[in-house]
């Protein structure tokens, strides 16, 4: 009995507490078809583990007890301990059950209590090391569960499990050159999360083997950039394991080292150590490094740590009693010389990995990547209690392409949500807080100035001009690292700096020296713009203040605009867009009175000359774009100013490819009132998930740029930007308003035949006076001929239509033939391009070039009309009435048959002029007659191309001799290989 007893209370012993009271709520509910008697709730209420056995036996006997508790380990989803019964159960013989009643009469009480008193003997040891796990795994709990905002006020802290968002981990790591350009790399705003295909890992399988590794892994190795999450993952793995949720069984123990605090402690033992991170003074410290393969080590903050890792190995430390500095112990656990046997988890910047890697045997790298984009929304969610408000801010950072792509770093995905949150508990619009990166940020540094204080407050204004002095000469010297002497060379002390870091604008960067940085690169530029802005005054008083102020930065703002993108790497471009966003002149005043400090407003006459230099340029300077340009007008977001601005872009031609350039775009050119052409390209380089949530807003962007009303004639340009049938009744309102709008380019946009419907609507409204449309590659069929072919009657302005590259068929050019005979069609010029032509639809061609005087070109190429189709095509060329100038019949299945009628039809028709036949197979003997042909003084051609046919040698000098008998006739012909 006592062996039954044993094991059904090892099982038991293996549930945490919330499973435990599972397994006494399904004691107590225990279906009585199954032939148990469940028991009574106040006995099981305060029994414990060993208590519950009895009562389980005494109730039911050894075997149903046994089958009781197998049953509740699946109802409880324990698939661990329901196998291990399953795998465990005793062999029962039918007497001994049948025997085993509640009464128990035939066992003796002390058989009964021998038994029992052999298995407290032997579970004594096990349990007091178990009662201790439990009480250490509560500290932790109690210690980690809880996360303290950067900007929290005293007592504030979040639930870190409702905070906390996965991060990307995978199993490869920065190279050198990577590594050394850490900081730089993730303050540039195209930075992602990585595109190249990585191994991925999760947290419970990190000390797993795998393909790599056959053994299991003692050392792992967590490497990321600042603010990209390191200190948080060690906290959560912590609170983790203290949950159960990993390595339950693999480590009794975790204990959390902060290296920077290591760093500053006297002499102490890892036995100190390890009782500092225990709930009391007196945990059993030799048992618990008695197994030191049941010990994990988290060492968070390596690169903070410095010392003695260049020191012979003789100065290590190999006794767990001895005292010693705090770099020598942690070196000694990382380099396997003290408990050797232990597992150890480091965190790291890439800056300090070489330091460390020389340290480890066979470790595990994993690197942190940030949030995916998926995360980003996820962590919005978690940071905004309220649904609504998450929705809404994660929407209008979506929409600023810069801000989104920098929030793959959790610090500056808080920094965003925390200028937000700020926004929404003062009662202001989110709207108008998150459509730029300048607002987010003067909003995040109002933040950090409110919750620490006027003192604070105070201490940073007095400092303003050192700080962005500092920022702007390491923006020009391309330094992102500042030693403790460049601090004091811009008259920032000792004190300055503390404050910096405590309101975490600084953070330090420790490598055998000390370093500090701005928390991010971004942060270094908002300062260093503002370095344009303050007031000459202030500078002077603030170098009567510090004789140790070197020579600052030239403060010439032409001399910024000047350099923009001259840099490598373009440090200028975001300071120079900050700049755009502090000339805002709310922004300025509420900087003012904010920073107690005086804003120049005299740079903005310079800016706006900027611009106007800059739209004037030659095409051929690449360095700033439109787009660009648009991004700095776009960040002040005042309409006056970019009006005036946009007023020297009559002619726009830009390529948009993310989200943000829409948004920009469509900002600028509604402000632009005398746009004369506008031409945007689009390259979409967005996930197929994101596709169909990217399209409504992108439609949206883009009938706001075709809206402005111009003063003089213009033409739009929109292909291949994405756009389907849904934009196409915005476009028509545009067409029937527009009186200036004469060209219009929807090539390469999937329209449909029900699109080009609602488009037909504004074409053939009185006020539309577009004069060239071009719909080539739109998805069309001859289903939407009908709807073009009533324009061609009722638009007098149209002269051409380019309709290329869709499936209109015969059936759809017989339709728009019949009405291009009708006396009111303008139209001159006529696209149909591989549009899926035969033979069939000559006749209606030939009827509509006989009857139409305006038609002047017809491209007709890629299509399979054949000898056939051209016999009948030179009736209706012939007919005098055709006044046709050009026709394009390359790759058109011709062979030398129809060269009879093509001869027939250059010496009767007087107007045209240029005739395209390349790609087919015409022969020689059918080109040296059309030389013939052309060599008569009644043939009036002054262009024949002929690509990419094969000619034999004297059909070649047959071309040459009539080009040098004929030199007003030019003859293209370029062979086929």
């Amino acid at each position: 009995m006592a062996s039954v007893r044993w094991k059904l209370a090892c099982l038991l012993e293996d549930l945490e507490d919330r499973d435990f009271k599972k397994f006494k709520m399904h004691l107590e509910d225990y279906p009585p078809q199954k032939g148990c008697i469940s028991l009574p709730r106040g006995q099981t209420e305060k029994a414990d583990h060993l208590d519950l056995v009895t009562l389980m036996i005494d109730f039911n006997g050894a075997k149903k007890s046994w089958d009781m508790a197998v049953w509740i380990f699946a109802a409880i989803n324990r698939r661990d301990l329901y196998e291990k019964a399953k795998r465990d159960e005793p062999e029962w013989d039918d007497a001994h059950d049948s025997t085993l009643t509640v009464m128990c009469q035939e066992e003796s009480i002390e058989e009964e209590w021998m038994g029992l008193l052999g298995y407290l003997s032997r579970i004594s040891f096990c349990k007091k090391k178990e009662d201790y796990c439990r009480t250490y795994r509560k500290h932790i709990r109690s210690r980690f569960q809880c996360i303290e905002d950067r900007n929290a006020r005293l007592g504030e802290s979040v639930n870190l499990n409702k905070r906390y968002t996965r991060l990307s981990l995978v199993k490869e790591h920065l190279s050198q050159k990577e590594r050394e350009h850490e900081l730089l790399a993730i303050g540039q705003t195209a930075t992602k999360t990585r595109d190249i295909p990585m191994s991925s890992i999760k947290l419970e399988l990190l000390f797993d083997p795998d393909e790599e590794n056959a053994e299991p892994v003692h050392t792992v190795v967590f490497q990321g950039a600042a603010g990209i999450g390191k200190t948080i993952l060690a906290r959560k793995i912590m609170l983790d394991w203290a949950s159960g949720k990993i390595y339950k069984d693999k480590f009794d123990y975790l204990f959390y080292i902060h290296c920077r605090e290591v760093s500053l402690m006297t002499k102490r033992s890892l036995g100190d150590l390890i009782i500092s991170c225990c709930p009391d003074p007196n945990p059993p410290i030799s048992k618990i490094v008695k197994k030191p393969s049941k010990i994990l080590f988290l060492m968070d903050g390596f690169d903070e740590l410095q010392g003695a890792f260049d020191e012979n190995t003789g100065a290590l430390c190999t006794d767990w009693q001895k005292a010693d500095r705090g770099d020598i112990l942690l070196s000694s656990l990382i380099r396997k010389r003290l408990l050797p046997e232990a597992s150890l988890l480091i965190t790291t910047r890439p800056v300090a990995l070489e330091k460390l890697q020389h340290l480890l045997d066979h470790p595990r790298h994993v690197e942190i990547l940030g949030f995916s984009e998926a995360r980003r929304k996820e962590y919005f969610f978690k940071y905004f209690s309220d649904e609504h408000q998450a929705q809404e801010a994660f929407r209008l950072i979506q929409e600023n392409e810069i801000l989104f792509t920098m929030c793959f770093i959790p610090l500056v995905c808080w920094i965003v949500c925390t200028g937000l949150k700020q926004q929404v508990d003062s009662g202001k619009s989110l709207a108008q807080t998150s459509k730029t990166t300048t607002a987010v940020y003067i909003f995040f540094l109002s933040s950090l100035l409110q919750t620490r204080g006027g003192t604070q407050e105070h201490h940073f204004s007095a400092n303003l001009r050192g700080l962005c002095s500092l920022a702007a000469d390491g923006i020009w010297n391309q330094k992102i690292l500042f030693e403790e002497y460049d601090l004091r060379n811009h008259g920032l002390q000792k004190a300055d700096v503390s404050a910096f870091l405590r309101m975490n604008l600084f953070q330090k960067e420790v490598d055998c020296e000390k370093y500090y940085s701005f928390i991010h690169l971004t942060f270094q530029e908002f300062f260093a713009a503002m370095y344009y802005l303050l007031e000459e005054e202030e500078e002077r008083e603030t170098r009567s203040m510090s004789c140790s102020y070197s020579k600052p930065p030239n403060r010439d703002v032409t001399v910024l605009l000047e350099n923009y993108g001259k840099f490598e790497k373009g440090y200028l471009i975001f300071v120079v867009r900050f700049l755009f966003g502090l000339v805002n002149q709310e922004r300025s005043s509420y900087l003012e009175k904010k920073l107690s400090c005086k804003i120049s407003q005299q740079i903005r006459q310079e800016l706006l000359k900027w611009i106007e230099a800059k739209a004037k340029a030659k095409k051929l300077q690449t360095q700033p774009s439109q787009l660009e340009l648009f991004y700095c007008l776009y960040e002040m977001q005042e309409d006056d100013f970019v009006q005036r601005a946009m007023n020297h872009f009559p002619k726009i031609e830009i390529n948009l490819s993310i989200r943000m350039d829409y948004v920009v775009s469509s900002f600028c050119i509604q402000n632009c009132c005398r746009v004369e052409s506008l031409s945007l390209g689009f390259f979409n380089n967005l996930p197929k998930e994101e596709e169909e949530e990217e399209e409504e807003g992108r439609h949206l962007h883009i009938v706001n740029c075709v809206s402005p009303c111009s003063h003089a004639a213009c033409s739009y340009r929109l292909g291949r930007c994405g756009l389907t049938h849904h934009c196409c009744l915005d476009i028509s309102s545009v067409l029937s308003s527009n009186q200036k709008l004469v060209e219009l380019d929807l090539s390469d946009n999937a329209l449909g035949d029900s699109g080009v419907r609602h488009l037909c609507v504004g074409l053939r409204h009185l006020f539309c006076n577009l004069q060239k449309l071009w719909l080539v590659s739109c998805c069309l069929t001859s289903d939407c001929c009908q709807d073009l072919a009533s324009v061609l009657t009722t638009n007098q302005s149209l002269t051409r239509l380019y309709m290329g590259e869709n499936a209109l068929g015969d059936a759809g050019v017989g339709i728009l033939c019949e009405k291009a005979k009708h006396p009111q069609c303008k139209l001159q010029k006529l696209g149909l391009v591989n549009s899926g032509l035969t033979s069939v639809c000559c006749p209606a061609l030939s009827l509509a070039l006989s009857t139409n005087k305006n038609l002047t070109h017809l491209y007709l190429r890629g299509n399979a009309l054949a000898d056939k189709g051209i016999k009948m095509l030179c009736e209706g060329l012939m007919n005098p009435n055709c006044k046709l100038q050009m026709l394009e019949l390359d790759n058109c299945n011709l062979t030398s048959h129809c060269c009879w009628d093509l001869s027939t039809l250059l010496t009767s028709n007087q107007s045209l002029r240029e005739l395209s036949l390349g790609n087919n197979d015409l022969g020689d003997l059918g080109v040296v007659l059309l030389c013939e042909v052309l060599k008569q003084q009644n043939c009036f051609l002054n262009t024949l191309r002929l690509c990419e046919m094969y000619f034999n040698y004297e059909t070649k000098r047959a071309l040459e001799t009539l080009q040098e008998e004929k030199p007003e006739l030019t003859i293209v012909f370029e062979p086929s290989w």
